[in-house]
């Protein structure tokens, strides 16, 4: 089956949910495409870098339509240094894309079904 993306080709794509590590989703065609610092509810132009069997990566080259959940980073290096993934990322939202992504695991994996409770805010304090 041919993949409706290309390696090199650029698209305006609508960020449809955030990933496990926080990157988007976006999909054409119904195939995935992954894709660093996108934001739920974003519209982008992107770069597809990889296309493999089942889904795609891709970059950002511009953010067309920008989340109110984006923020500037307050750390000079945050790009560059790949330490933080989420540091784009309101600080509430980032806690609640956390909580998401460990319910799913936990209704993937296990029969008896809990709910994960609300992640716990960093003791520091922080300006939002």
């Amino acid at each position: 089956m041919k993949s409706p993306v290309e390696k090199n080709k650029e698209y305006i794509v609508d960020i449809i949910d955030n990933g496990f590590e926080g990157e988007g989703i976006a999909k054409i065609e119904n195939f995935a495409i992954f894709i660093p610092n996108a934001i739920k509810g974003e519209k982008v132009r992107i770069v597809v870098v990889k296309v493999l069997s089942s889904h795609a990566f891709g970059k950002i080259l511009e953010i067309i339509v920008p989340s109110e959940k984006r923020i500037e980073s307050d750390c000079k290096t945050y790009k560059r240094c790949g330490g933080c993934s989420l540091r784009h990322i309101q600080y509430e939202t980032t806690l609640q894309m956390k909580q998401n992504a460990i319910q799913s695991l936990v209704d993937k994996t296990l029969e008896n079904k809990i709910k994960v409770q609300s992640v716990i805010r960093n003791g520091k304090s922080i300006s939002l």
